[in-house]
């Protein structure tokens, strides 16, 4: 699976070098880029920012940016079309008031007793928005922040486990889960949107800070996913939001 994911990676790259072979005008960049993640999830209460904050892990990625330079001014040079390759990965369950110390119930016991993960590969486009032109390597700009909006396509693979023994009995798992858990891996679309920074070190080299909320299509990506007739509070699909810092190096 991850070759299905590299490969047209780096054959866009390829298609990149072809195009400024062929018009000049364009240039490129390559980085890496990671950080912590934050995964919304079906563990947990909704709206407890304790399974939001903790219900967390690493993402690490690279890109590489497409760009146009124009001799004359163009709303074109404002933007970066980036395409990205991606893994992550969460540790997850369940934390709040119903998994209280204090809280004797079996019901308690069984969320106490759930826990699982979730990992993703991505490849997706995005294209960043940059109300400076983006050519900063020649003009001088220090920081350039940047907006932007974009898709993936992924595949994930989720696990969820009881320390009380197997799911999908009564004694292990709470009635609220008893037909909404997967341990599977399956592809998956998603949504994102980007607010960040660069922050310019010379002609060649730039840092930048990258915060990402990504939607996904599906609520399994957790392995988690209540019946949403009977639990209104399972309002949304699974998302994440992930702060990155990484590396640019601009090569043309």
């Amino acid at each position: 699976m991850l070759k299905k994911f590299i490969v047209p990676f780096f054959f866009v790259l390829f298609i990149g070098a072809e195009s400024h072979a062929q018009f000049g005008r364009t240039y490129q960049e390559v980085g890496i880029m990671a950080g912590p993640v934050f995964f919304k999830s079906d563990y947990g209460e909704r709206g407890d920012f304790e399974n939001f904050s903790k219900n967390s892990g690493l993402s690490v990625g690279v890109f590489y940016y497409f760009s146009f330079i124009e001799d004359f001014k163009s709303l074109r040079e404002n933007f970066k079309l980036r395409l990205d390759a991606s893994y992550m990965k969460a540790d997850l369950e369940h934390y709040g008031k119903y998994v209280d110390p204090a809280k004797t119930s079996l019901f308690a016991d069984q969320l106490r007793a759930m826990n699982g993960s979730t990992s993703t590969i991505n490849l997706g486009l995005q294209m960043e928005f940059y109300p400076w032109k983006t050519d900063d390597y020649n003009r001088g700009t220090t920081f350039s922040p940047y907006v932007s909006l974009g898709g993936q396509m992924g595949y994930y693979t989720s696990k969820v486990k009881s320390d009380l023994g197997p799911l999908g009995t009564p004694l292990t798992t709470p009635a609220k889960y008893s037909s909404g858990t997967r341990n599977e891996s399956r592809p998956v679309a998603s949504l994102t949107s980007s607010v960040g920074v660069r922050y310019r070190l010379d002609d060649y080299n730039s840092l930048i800070f990258d915060s990402r909320l990504q939607y996904y299509t599906s609520d399994w990506v957790d392995g988690l996913n209540p019946d949403r007739s009977t639990y209104k509070e399972n309002e949304t699909n699974d998302y994440s939001l992930t702060f990155s810092f990484g590396y640019v190096y601009y090569f043309n």
